[in-house]
């Protein structure tokens, strides 16, 4: 069976090794800490007391802090099995949002079941080797990590929406996993869920093996939008999630714009010729670049696995 590879026909072997190697640096998650225990104030002499004389003078208690509600892996119905995509067999993973939050990424990491013998590792090495035309020296590389599998998507789902047809991979890599028996050769091993709570993104990270969750300490704005001039020549796009795209600065400002469907990414377009950009004009199905009359130039693209686009303008050289 021929792999295919994401967004090209065949990646050399090197290529393949080195992504394998590169993804086995281990994942450090933020850890969680309790509030501490409510205390009451003391008097002079330490201890906690109010008098019946002033009752103005209470004992100041402090509250604990209310703990913020998070996702939980159990508000995601996910399940991975193989399914036909534009007429190919894959090992495709789906999930459906039940939870009251806006769904930005997921991602699920799988890891070697216990239960694989030395014949179904030995198997599955034979089998990789011919696929990707492997030396000895390559699969003896390999069999010092354990199997590994992962399949990720940045599709904005909403409460009660599903993802459908993600595709899975090869350890950490780029080589589309299509053998469901490779798959059983794996479990869950941990799942990242990014969501939206109160306009921020959140990042919570869910281990299989204990059953706990930690919480990421850092989030970043839901809808992200530069303050420079550039931020004004061109439409803010409809959506509930942008965020900043290598460059933001005064003479490059570069974002992406996450949850639009292929006509909406068409109605951005007519946005911005609406605005001037259409001077030495290029465009194909999920491309358009052109200048203004100043000189400014728009770059936009859409990527319709993720339903997303990617968005950059910069100003004329001087």
């Amino acid at each position: 069976m021929v792999i295919i590879m994401k967004n090209t026909v065949k990646k050399n072997l090197c290529t393949f090794i080195a992504v394998i190697v590169a993804a086995s640096a281990t994942i450090v998650f933020a850890g969680c800490s309790d509030n501490g225990a409510p205390q009451a104030s003391t008097g002079s002499e330490g201890v906690a007391s109010q008098t019946s004389d002033d009752a103005s003078v209470v004992s100041q208690t402090k509250q604990p802090a209310k703990k913020r509600e998070t996702i939980k892996i159990d508000d995601i119905a996910w399940n991975v099995d193989q399914g036909i995509v534009d007429g190919e067999k894959y090992v495709l993973l789906d999930y459906t949002n039940n939870s009251k939050y806006t769904v930005t990424d997921f991602e699920m990491t799988f890891k070697e079941k216990g239960s694989v013998t030395e014949e179904d590792k030995e198997n599955f090495y034979n089998e990789i080797k011919d696929k990707f035309s492997m030396s000895d020296d390559d699969i003896s590389e390999l069999k010092q990590r354990d199997i590994s599998m992962h399949a990720e998507t940045e599709k904005i789902v909403e409460p009660g929406e599903s993802a459908k047809n993600i595709n899975c991979y090869y350890y950490s890599g780029i080589y589309y996993l299509k053998d469901m028996n490779h798959f059983n050769l794996v479990e869950p091993d941990v799942a990242t869920i990014k969501y939206i709570n109160d306009n921020k993104i959140y990042t919570s990270y869910y281990d299989f093996s204990t059953k706990k969750y930690s919480e990421d300490e850092n989030t970043e704005e839901a809808y992200y939008w530069t303050t420079s001039e550039l931020g004004t020549k061109i439409p803010k796009p409809d959506v509930k999630v942008v965020k900043k795209y290598i460059s933001d600065n005064e003479d490059s400002f570069g974002f992406e714009a996450y949850g639009l469907s292929l006509d909406q990414f068409n109605e951005y377009v007519d946005k911005c010729k609406q605005l001037g950009f259409t001077v030495d004009e290029s465009s194909y199905e999920g491309y358009y670049s052109a200048d203004d009359k100043d000189g400014y130039n728009v770059y936009l693209s859409y990527k319709e696995d993720d339903d997303y686009m990617t968005v950059t303008i910069d100003a004329p050289s001087e």
